[in-house]
């Protein structure tokens, strides 16, 4: 895209007055007497454009008793665009955040439980024995099967990959923003 120029206002001419100059640019340019006296306090009068176009806008004025002069505009779609890579990027850093404490959240349920549900079956054991008069050891032995245990080392290392993945994703997506365009 080429750069973008704008025309303003500098001076009038010598020999002419504002109301003249007004008068001539509302009737030559067929704008009303207000858009016209705004340019002379410095509003812009044209749409940005690029700089051949400004340039014969400027030659306009000069023949009608004004000087201007071209002011380069940025580029603001780059500017824009920046921001909204930024914002992403902050979207993406929120999320990962959020999601890390609902994880941490999860762990901390997964640990209450844990202890609980070891000690419910110890003491429904214990209340088994006591109510059971007559204990046959071939019946004891029988009866007795292993607890299944849940596999927190396990479900821990599984959460802990899923984060390092989640991070590895996230410092590319910073350092590689063209990798994610979307």
């Amino acid at each position: 895209m080429s750069q973008q120029y704008r025309v303003a206002f500098v001076e009038l001419e010598g020999s002419f007055s504002a109301e003249e100059v007004v008068a001539k640019l509302s009737t030559k340019l067929k704008i009303n007497p207000q858009k016209a006296s705004a340019f002379l306090a410095n509003k812009p009068l044209f749409a940005p454009a690029d700089k051949t176009k400004c340039l014969k806008q400027v030659k306009l004025l000069a023949s009608m008793g004004v000087q201007a002069k071209l002011i380069a505009l940025e580029d603001t779609t780059k500017t824009s665009a920046q921001e909204q890579k930024d914002e992403r990027v902050f979207e993406a850093l929120d999320y990962i955040t959020s999601s890390l404490i609902r994880i941490e959240e999860r762990l901390e349920e997964l640990e209450q439980r844990l202890p609980a549900s070891s000690n419910e079956q110890h003491e429904q054991g214990a209340q088994q024995w006591q109510e059971d008069e007559i204990v046959d050891d071939f019946d004891l032995d029988l009866e007795m099967e292993p607890t299944k245990k849940l596999p927190t080392r396990k479900l821990q290392y599984a959460l802990a990959a899923v984060l390092l993945i989640l991070l590895i994703v996230l410092a590319l997506a910073i350092l590689y923003p063209q990798w994610f365009n979307l």
